[in-house]
């Protein structure tokens, strides 16, 4: 699926406006001064599509670090000052972690092998469903908005 640059820019400028908002939760001004130069240097990355899709992981790591209070790498450290590495080379494990990552994911499955890793357990919604979450999982999932899911049913009278 190719996303537009339409789609692209509003993701960047909506995560670059929750971590505005969220900037102090960083107790430290030099990081908070660190955040400000990484979506200055964000917003100059857009000339081609992938450009804007690394720029787009960068900027959710961003506001993810920024969430949690902490800056990890590579966000402990100043911008590059040319074009931005791939996120692989940057994050901590490199091309590795990012690779177990994916396979992991792609592991997982759709709704009916997810598991909870709390209990153990599918989700009540994929348990009750008669087709193991098969038409849920095949569902469209907006970009903005939420999903809503209603279903009718009635049991059969015993005559």
């Amino acid at each position: 699926m190719s996303e537009s640059v339409e789609d692209l820019d509003y993701d960047c400028i909506y995560n670059m406006f929750l971590t505005k908002i969220i900037l102090k939760n960083l107790a430290s001004i030099p990081d908070r001064q660190r955040v400000l130069r990484w979506t200055r240097k964000l917003t100059t990355c857009n000339r081609t599509l992938e450009e804007r899709k690394l720029r787009n992981d960068f900027m959710y790591y961003l506001t993810l670090n920024v969430q949690s209070g902490e800056l990890r790498p590579p966000f402990t450290e100043d911008p590059p000052a040319g074009p931005l590495p791939a996120m692989a080379q940057l994050l901590p494990g490199g091309a590795e972690a990012t690779a177990e990552a994916l396979e992991m994911e792609a592991k997982r499955g759709c709704w009916g092998e997810d598991v909870d890793g709390a209990s153990g357990e599918r989700p009540m919604l994929v348990r009750m469903s008669p087709d193991g979450g098969a038409f849920l999982a095949a569902q469209p999932i907006p970009k903005c908005g939420a999903f809503c899911y209603l279903a009718v049913v009635s049991n059969k009278k015993d005559e």
